[in-house]
């Protein structure tokens, strides 16, 4: 546990079955099969707390800035106030590698591609060293950890984390990282829940909490829905 105190993520149901929130600067991971809710799940934390003046990074491997603003506006999550007041920055690891030509823009800025583990670590070290200076704490989503693992050695993407999961939790960084299950070795699976504070588990529509302490360890059904994930308690 990296915290005794709590903050509420502002999902009311997750809040419920985590006994309050997540722990200041917890690293949590989401693991679950494809499109099973992993992704609406972290884009409405990340929301939720641009909307409590929490601001937020997202690092983006799967698919590019403008997809992930569609979906975001798609649940009603419109980010335009975030552009323009500096809370929310976006790491693009994804679009480079199909238009090179692409600049860093706004609160975009590019990564040539998941391989580049030291590009990535450099930009968001710097966005940190900028958001320390205005908040407290603040919110980090990263889709997702598959792609770091499928385009890196194992043993690197785990030095990459080590380092990633050591400095959010000095910075004051609540962390959610996706995982797909059942595309990894169950050995680099341990690896990554050994960073962890906590763990997310989604499984044929179900859902449970692994290793936060005051969270509930049953498993609860949910549905995702337009507007984001709805666990039932």
């Amino acid at each position: 546990m990296a915290s005794d105190l709590l903050l509420p993520t502002g999902i009311k149901s997750l809040d419920d079955i985590l006994g309050g929130g997540l722990p200041v600067a917890g690293n949590v991971l989401l693991y679950g099969e494809p499109l099973c809710g992993k992704k609406p799940l972290m884009m409405q934390f990340v929301w939720e707390g641009l909307r409590m003046n929490i601001p937020g990074i997202f690092v983006l491997t799967d698919y590019g800035f403008a997809e992930w603003k569609s979906m975001m506006e798609g649940s009603g999550w419109s980010i335009a106030e975030y552009e323009q007041n500096g809370l929310l920055q976006v790491i693009d690891c994804y679009s480079k590698q199909f238009n090179p030509s692409l600049v860093d823009e706004g609160i975009v800025t590019y990564v040539n591609g998941s391989t580049d583990l030291s590009a990535i670590s450099m930009q968001l070290s710097g966005l940190q060293d900028q958001i320390v200076q205005i908040a407290d704490n603040h919110r980090l989503g990263f889709h997702s950890l598959s792609s770091l693992l499928e385009t890196n050695s194992p043993e690197s993407v785990f030095r990459f984390m080590q380092f990633v999961t050591g400095k959010f939790r000095r910075y004051g960084c609540i962390a959610m990282y996706a995982m797909e299950k059942g595309m990894h070795e169950e050995k680099h699976v341990a690896m990554i829940e050994h960073l962890m504070d906590g763990v997310v588990e989604f499984s044929e529509e179900k859902l449970r909490v692994r290793g936060l302490i005051g969270a509930s360890p049953s498993w609860h059904k949910y549905e995702v829905g337009a507007s984001g994930v709805e666990i039932k308690v």
